[in-house]
C-alpha cells in the first residue's frame, strides 16, 4: 500500500475569504467586477483569465509533489471534464480527480469520452462518482430521481461501463440500462479504465462502493467514525470478492504553520470572517435539507453552542469549523507542520492510502503544504500501527502509472 497526496482545484472561486467575498480571486463573487484578480471578461478581451489561475493552481500541484488533483462538481462552477481536458495539456503527470453524476451522462457517452481523455492525457483520469445532495438543487438540475434510487442507476451505469471497456460486444438488461452488442473498439479499448472512487454514508453509497469502487472516499471525522466506515465497507466487498481491492482516502482541508499558534489564529480568522458575514446561520438553514447522514454529521459536531473557533476541534489538531462556517468539506487539520504530519499518519494508521489536502488560497497553501509538509512523507518507508519493519508501508507523491486503473 502507498499513500498519496492530492490537491484540489477551486471551480467555483478561490476561498481565500468567505465565498462571495470581493477580494477572492475569480469571477465567483458577489460583485464581480470588484474582484481582485483571475476574472474572465470576454466583454474587454482579456488575454488572462480564472483558467490561467487554475492552471497555476494544477501546476503548481505538479511541482510540489502531488499525485493529482480533484474537481468537484459544484452545481454554479466550472465543469470538471472540460476543465480537466484543457489542464491535461499544460501538466505531465498530474491525475485528474474528476467529480460527476452518472445521471448526466448516458454509460456509452461517459466510456467513449473517458476513454479519449485516458488517450490524450496518458492515462491521468480518475473518476469520483456523486450522487447525493440536496434532492431540491438536483430536482432544479433536471434530476428526477430520489436518492436511492439514484445510487441504484448509478450501480448499473458503472457495471455498463465496465462491460463496454471489457467487451467490443457487450449484452446487458437493468431497470434503468440496458446494451446490445456495444463496447469500445481500437485504440479506445487498449486506453486503461479510470480509477474509480466514490463516497457517501448511505446504505446505497456503501453498495455502490463496495461494487465499484477502487477507492472509497471519507470526510476527516472522529477517527471512531472513520474507522467504522472503513469496516463496514470492506465487510459489504465481501459479497463482491472485492475485500481486497477496494482502498480509502480521506478529503480534508489543512491549516500547516510553523507553530500552533499561527494555525490557530488563521482558524480564528475564518471562524471570525464567518460569524461576521452571517455564513453559520446560512450553513445551519441548509443542514435542515441536507440528507439524513449529512444532517446527522452536521448536528454531531456543529449542533452545539459554539462561543469562539475553538469550540469546533473534534479532537486536538482536527477542527470542524470549516463546517461550521460553511465550507466543505468541513474539517481540517490544524496545528504546526510537525502535528499536521502527526496527523495525516494517525489517519494512515486507520488504512487511509488517499489524502486529498488542500489550504485556502489553494495556490499558496499548495506550496507550504509541498514545501513542509509532504517532504515529512518522503523518507523511503514509514510503519503503519501493527506492522513489523518487513511490511512497512511507503508514502510516496507522483504516483504514476501502476496506481492507476482497476486492478
Amino acid at each position: 500500500m502507498t499513500i498519496e497526496f492530492f490537491a484540489r482545484l477551486p471551480l467555483h472561486g478561490e476561498t481565500q475569504f468567505i465565498p462571495g467575498d470581493n477580494r477572492n480571486r475569480g469571477d465567483w463573487n458577489r460583485q464581480p467586477h470588484a474582484s481582485t484578480g483571475a476574472v474572465s471578461s470576454f466583454a474587454v478581451g482579456d488575454d488572462f483569465a480564472y483558467i490561467d489561475y487554475l492552471s497555476q493552481v494544477a501546476r503548481a500541484a505538479e511541482i510540489n509533489g502531488f499525485s493529482g488533483a480533484l474537481l468537484v462538481n459544484a452545481p454554479f462552477g466550472d465543469e470538471p471534464w472540460i476543465v480537466s481536458a484543457a489542464l491535461a495539456r499544460e501538466t505531465k503527470r498530474l491525475r485528474f480527480v474528476d467529480a460527476f453524476h452518472p445521471g448526466h451522462f448516458s454509460p456509452w457517452q461517459a466510456t467513449q469520452m473517458a476513454a479519449s481523455f485516458q488517450r490524450i492525457s496518458g492515462g491521468r483520469l480518475v473518476w469520483n462518482v456523486i450522487q447525493g445532495g440536496s434532492d431540491g438543487l438536483l430536482r432544479a438540475n433536471g434530476e428526477p430521481l430520489p436518492h436511492d434510487e439514484r445510487y441504484a442507476r448509478a450501480i448499473e451505469f458503472l457495471d455498463l461501463v465496465k462491460g463496454f471497456w471489457g467487451s467490443e460486444n457487450f449484452h446487458y438488461k437493468g431497470r434503468y440500462y440496458q446494451a446490445d452488442g456495444g463496447g469500445l473498439r481500437g485504440p479506445l479499448a487498449r486506453a486503461p479504465i479510470p480509477t474509480i472512487c466514490s463516497a457517501g454514508t448511505s446504505e446505497g453509497a456503501k453498495e455502490l462502493a463496495a461494487r465499484h469502487s477502487d477507492y472509497y472516499l471519507v470526510l476527516a471525522e472522529s477517527p471512531e467514525h472513520v474507522a467504522r466506515a472503513i469496516a463496514d465497507v470492506k465487510e459489504r466487498a465481501v459479497k463482491y470478492g472485492r475485500a481486497d481491492k477496494i482502498r480509502f482516502g480521506v478529503s480534508v482541508d489543512a491549516i500547516a504553520r510553523e507553530t500552533d499558534e499561527l494555525a490557530y489564529a488563521e482558524a480564528k480568522r475564518f471562524f471570525d470572517e464567518g460569524v461576521r458575514a452571517g455564513t453559520v446561520k446560512a450553513a445551519a438553514e441548509r443542514s435542515a435539507h441536507m440528507s439524513d447522514t449529512n444532517r446527522a454529521r452536521f448536528e454531531r459536531y456543529n449542533g452545539r453552542d459554539v462561543n469562539d473557533f475553538d469550540d469546533l476541534f473534534v479532537e486536538p489538531h482536527l477542527w470542524g469549523g470549516f463546517g461550521y462556517i460553511g465550507i466543505p468539506p468541513g474539517f481540517a487539520f490544524v496545528g504546526s507542520y510537525e502535528n499536521v504530519a502527526a496527523k495525516i499518519r494517525q489517519f494512515a494508521d486507520l488504512g487511509l492510502s488517499w489524502f486529498f489536502l488542500n489550504g485556502y488560497p489553494h495556490l499558496e497553501e499548495i506550496y507550504r503544504l509541498g514545501e513542509h509538509v509532504l517532504p515529512r512523507f518522503r523518507a523511503p518507508r514509514l510503519t503503519l500501527a501493527g506492522e513489523g519493519p518487513d511490511q512497512a508501508v511507503p508514502l510516496v507523491s507522483g504516483g504514476g502509472l501502476a496506481a492507476r486503473g482497476n486492478s
